[in-house]
């Protein structure tokens, strides 16, 4: 839970992104996924971060670091903690806005292999915060992160680092945490002010865990497998709350606070939707934190378990009459991480972190391999008011639109995210997994290289795809918005969003089984342009270069029209090549775009087409000028875009837009026909 600073903070911001009631606010739901029951092998953990609809999170990679002796680590509420001499890289996705001292990093790798989720905010029982209080000057959640990850090798040794904290300066405020490497995981519970346990995880179950303590009975005897506090049982013995079951400590009867509607909901709920043949009750008289299954649980299925809402069941937080119900996937996740811990990988890779920014419904999950060096910059912005420079704030407006009504705005921004997340575990499986194992053989350096450069294209691309999405729903929004409200006209039926990015022959597809006719119409956007006469294309400033292109027969009319506005696709671009150079095959690029994740139907943007473009001038020989063409914005473009950028500026195929490339900007017919006149 945040602090009550950045509670009224977070209230105040919510603005048009606050969608649904405020009984979904305030806190998270973590899973864990043992290795026996992992689909592909790799055991995985996993948390919503749930607070606020409005709350800026980015991904920062910070490096090693050395301290002097005596040097503390401080936190605004009170907590000190020594450093270590040295600490180890890592990359963690903390508060955009800190200015009142937190940091809540949440999760992340180091260069160790290691990585943590923290925290899932819960409560003891009163008999137990009587008996022992929570702290003024202990440990705090936001703090977790910040403090274990960059100073531990192992798994076991964060739970070491949290004992000891726990032990010396004790808690703020009870929390659950998991920590994991390649060899074992670790389930940790923060109840009170000094007590607490640690289980290392089995191979052969699943748990989901919202806000509350999950534990039943623990043998603190067992110190391969268990951490735990040296009064754990003697305090609640002394003070007459223990409860025990066959001579052992039942953790949760003991100590965990009478079970919530909300933690009931997401319990049943997600426990659940991973393991349907379950069908636990609803009011079941509790929950075990470790279930068992004969099912096959993916890393995509925990993807979906982050966004259910319920769907189908009488539980659906969709419908009117459930409003009161408490989904895993609420609008007011400020993002969520799912981590597969790859036990193939070098242990200093460790595996990834795949983040979703915002609410995971209406987002895309983006992989990080392992300790990256760096991020791109829309990940990095800070502040606390929305900006389309953040990943964070674009990511949330398509979400806070796809939210308006989930059929007319967000059904086909979930299918195009389902494509993309399903187009990324694919290549990461067929080659993505075996270039990075080699690159580490050659060196960490080599391999940490190999993992940034991966990351941050699949950063870029994302953050691309939601700034065009956001700009397509904004334009639905204003188009269907008019009469009578943001739901659609009431006397007929209403064509529903569908990004441009899937395709020209998919969004074909999708009116067609919808109904309607494959003509441009109302609230489809971006189709504005079609409607352009020759009469009108006179005042264009495409006209003489649209015209050339189409008398050429490098490209054609859309309907016969000339379209000048219209965006095009990547294999529009390809096609043009084809038409242009009878020499040039359009299929020898396609290695280039698999290795680059840029599918044929995505639209256009200047980035990918200096990408191809780049790659077009070598094959067929063209010598690029040495001369250097300035660009505004040239430290801020992903390194290696850097170079087809300066190729095709020196070649003078691409040119600044008012001193700026714009890598993410959208090319249109009329720039198309520009580019065609200029090869």
């Amino acid at each position: 839970m945040k602090t009550f600073v950045k509670k009224a903070l977070s209230l105040a911001l919510i603005g048009v992104f606050l969608l649904t009631p405020m009984s979904e606010v305030l806190a998270c739901t973590g899973v864990i996924v043992g290795k026996k029951v992992s689909a592909d092998g790799n055991p995985m953990i996993g948390r919503t971060e749930d607070w606020s609809s409005a709350y800026n999170k980015t991904v920062i990679a910070t490096p090693a670091k050395t301290y002097k002796k005596g040097d503390m680590y401080k936190d605004v509420y009170g907590f000190t903690y020594p450093m270590p001499e040295k600490t180890y890289a890592t990359v963690t996705v903390p508060d955009g806005y800190q200015d009142d001292g937190d940091v809540f990093e949440a999760t992340g790798w180091n260069e160790n292999g290691v990585t943590m989720t923290a925290t899932v905010t819960a409560t003891a029982n009163d008999k137990a915060l009587s008996a022992d209080p929570l702290t003024d000057h202990g440990l705090y959640e936001s703090s977790v992160v910040s403090v274990v990850l960059p100073r531990i090798k192992t798994a076991r040794e964060g739970v070491d680092v949290l004992a000891d904290i726990m032990n010396t300066k004790g808690l703020q405020e009870g929390a659950i945490v998991v920590i994991a490497d390649q060899k074992e995981i670790w389930y940790m519970e923060l109840l009170t002010g000094h007590q607490y346990v640690a289980i290392k995880y089995p191979d052969d179950a699943y748990s989901v865990f919202p806000n509350c303590f999950m534990l039943g009975k623990v043998d603190v005897k067992d110190k391969e497998n268990v951490v735990a506090s040296k009064n754990l049982i003697n305090l609640a013995k002394q003070n007459g709350f223990l409860v025990e079951e066959d001579g052992l400590i039942h953790v949760q009867k003991t100590y965990a606070e009478p079970l919530a509607s909300g933690n009931r909901d997401r319990l049943w709920g997600g426990i659940n939707f991973l393991d349907p043949d379950k069908k636990i009750p609803y009011n079941a008289a509790s929950f075990d934190l470790l279930q068992k299954t004969d099912k096959k649980i993916s890393i995509k299925k925990l993807m979906e378990f982050q966004r259910t809402r319920y769907e189908g069941t009488d539980k659906d937080a969709n419908l009117p009459k459930n409003a009161k119900v408490r989904p895993i996937g609420t609008v007011e996740q400020e993002h969520a991480h799912v981590i597969q811990i790859k036990e193939n990988y070098p242990k200093e890779l460790g595996g990834i972190l795949w983040v979703a920014m915002g609410n995971a419904e209406h987002s895309q999950y983006v992989p990080i391999f392992g300790p990256i060096t760096d991020t791109i910059a829309p990940y990095q912005v800070p502040g606390d008011q929305y900006t389309p420079e953040s990943a964070y704030w674009t990511m949330r407006q398509v979400s806070a639109l796809s939210e308006i009504n989930r059929n007319l705005y967000g059904k086909y921004v979930r299918e195009y995210n389902d494509l993309q997340e399903k187009t990324i575990l694919k290549r990461i499986d067929k080659e993505l997994d075996a270039q990075l194992i080699q690159a580490y053989k050659t060196s960490t350096e080599a391999g940490r290289q190999l993992a940034t450069k991966l990351s941050m294209e699949y950063q870029q691309k994302a953050y691309d795809d939601a700034t065009l999405m956001a700009k397509e729903l904004n334009t639905y929004f204003l188009d269907v918005s008019g009469n009578p409200g943001v739901n659609g006209y009431p006397d007929r039926k209403t064509k529903p969003y569908i990004p441009s990015l899937l395709g020209q022959e998919r969004q074909e597809q999708i009116l067609k089984e919808l109904g309607f006719s494959n003509k441009a119409a109302s609230a489809q956007p971006l189709d504005k342009g079609t409607a352009t006469t020759e009469d009108e294309l006179a005042k264009h400033w495409a006209k003489a270069p649209l015209e050339k292109a189409i008398s050429k027969g490098w490209m054609s009319k859309v309907e016969d029209k000339f379209a000048p506005d219209k965006i095009v696709y990547v294999e529009d671009l390809l096609a043009l090549l084809d038409a242009k150079d009878p020499g040039f095959k359009a299929g020898s690029l396609d290695a280039l775009l698999d290795q680059y994740a840029i599918q044929k139907t995505f639209v256009l943007n200047r980035q990918s087409a200096a990408l191809i473009l780049n790659a077009y001038a070598k094959e067929a020989a063209k010598p690029i000028p040495t001369r250097l063409v300035q660009i505004s914005d040239e430290a801020s473009l992903i390194q290696w875009v850097k170079e087809p950028v300066a190729a095709v500026l020196a070649l003078g195929w691409l040119s600044p837009q008012a001193g700026a490339f714009n890598p993410a900007n959208q090319i249109t017919r009329g720039e198309l026909a520009v580019i065609a006149d200029r090869i």
